[in-house]
C-alpha cells in the first residue's frame, strides 16, 4: 500500500475515533454560536496517486449530504454581509471554497456544484494563471506522470459565469511567514490589483498558502486589511462564530471521508485536531509527512 494511501486511511480512522467519541459523550455545545462553516476543496478528481484529490464521486456524495443533513449554502455575499453588516445567516449555513485554481475544479466540481445549485468561491494564486509551470507542490507529482493543471485567465470568467466566485490565493503560493515583509506585502497587494483588473470587480477575500498558524502571522492579517480586503479565510479547523475576525476565519479541510465521518466534520464532532494547525502541531505534522514520504511544497 502507497505511504499517501495509508495516510489517508489513517486520517479517516483518527477522525472518526474522535468524532465519535465527541459526539457520543455530550451533545456538542454552542451550536448556535456556530453561524458559518467554510470547507476548503482543493482538486476535484479521479488521478491516483494525487494528494489533496476528492474523487469525483465522493465530492458529489458530499454535496448531496449537505442537503440531507440539513445544511445551507450560502455565497460569499452572504458572509460579507453577515460579518461587515450583522446580517443573519441561515441556520447550518456553509460556504463553499476551492483553494489553488485547478482546472479539475472548472471541469469536475462546477458540473456537480450547478445540478446542485451551489455557490462557490476559488482562491486563485495568479503567478499560474499565466504559463503551464506547476504549482510547486505539484512538481513531484509531474515526475510521476500526474498532471494536475491549473485554469488560465480566460477561463475565470467561465467560473464565475457558473456561480463559483474568483478570490485572491496570493501570487507564487508561498506561506508569507516565509517572506520578506515587502515580499509579503506584494502578494496579498498585487494579487487583489491584477485579479480586478482582470474580473472588472472588486476583489474581497483572500485565503491564507497553506493556512495554519505556522503560516501567517497577525501582521499578515493586518497587511490584507490595509490592502482593502474584507474578509480573509485560514487553514485553521473549525466553525466560525458572529464575533470571529473576520481576517482569520477558520475552515475545515475537506478529504475523501466517508459519509459518516464528512457528518461528524460537519456537526463539530471533530474540531479537537484544529491541535494540528497551530504552530507546534504544524511542525509535527510536518515531520510526520517527512517521514513517510508524503510530505508537499
Amino acid at each position: 500500500m502507497r505511504a499517501d494511501r495509508a495516510k489517508q486511511l489513517l486520517k479517516n480512522g483518527v477522525y472518526r475515533a474522535i468524532g465519535e467519541t465527541a459526539s457520543g459523550l455530550v451533545a456538542l455545545d454552542g451550536e448556535a454560536d456556530r453561524t458559518l462553516r467554510v470547507l476548503m476543496y482543493h482538486k476535484v478528481n479521479d488521478l491516483w496517486p494525487n494528494p489533496t484529490t476528492v474523487p469525483t464521486a465522493v465530492f458529489d456524495a458530499q454535496m448531496s449530504l449537505l442537503g440531507e443533513l440539513g445544511y445551507v449554502t450560502v455565497s460569499l455575499d452572504a458572509v460579507l454581509d453577515h460579518y461587515l453588516r450583522g446580517a443573519p445567516l441561515p441556520p447550518k449555513a456553509v460556504l463553499l471554497t476551492f483553494d489553488d485554481g485547478y482546472r479539475d475544479n472548472l471541469e469536475n466540481a462546477l458540473p456537480i456544484l450547478r445540478r446542485h445549485g451551489f455557490p462557490a468561491v476559488l482562491f486563485v494564486p495568479i503567478g499560474f494563471l499565466d504559463d503551464a509551470r506547476p504549482l510547486p507542490h505539484e512538481e513531484s507529482l509531474r515526475l510521476l506522470g500526474i498532471r494536475n493543471e491549473t485554469v488560465d485567465w480566460d477561463e475565470l470568467a467561465e467560473l464565475e459565469a457558473g456561480g463559483v466566485r474568483i478570490e485572491s490565493h496570493g501570487i507564487g503560493h508561498k506561506p508569507l511567514s516565509e517572506l520578506e515583509p515587502g515580499e509579503a506585502t506584494r502578494e496579498i497587494a498585487l494579487s487583489k490589483l491584477r485579479l480586478e483588473q482582470r474580473l472588472g470587480r472588486e476583489v474581497e477575500a483572500f485565503a491564507f498558502v497553506k493556512g495554519s498558524l505556522a503560516d501567517y502571522r497577525p501582521e499578515h492579517a493586518s497587511l490584507v486589511q490595509q490592502a482593502g480586503y474584507k474578509l480573509a479565510f485560514t487553514s485553521v479547523s473549525g466553525a466560525n462564530t458572529p464575533s470571529r475576525d473576520r481576517f482569520r476565519l477558520r475552515r475545515y479541510n475537506v478529504e475523501p471521508y466517508p459519509a459518516r465521518t464528512f457528518e461528524l466534520v460537519l456537526a463539530g464532532a471533530c474540531d479537537l485536531i484544529a491541535v494540528k494547525d497551530t504552530v507546534t502541531g504544524t511542525h509535527v505534522r510536518r515531520a510526520f509527512n517527512a517521514a513517510l514520504g508524503t510530505a508537499s511544497r
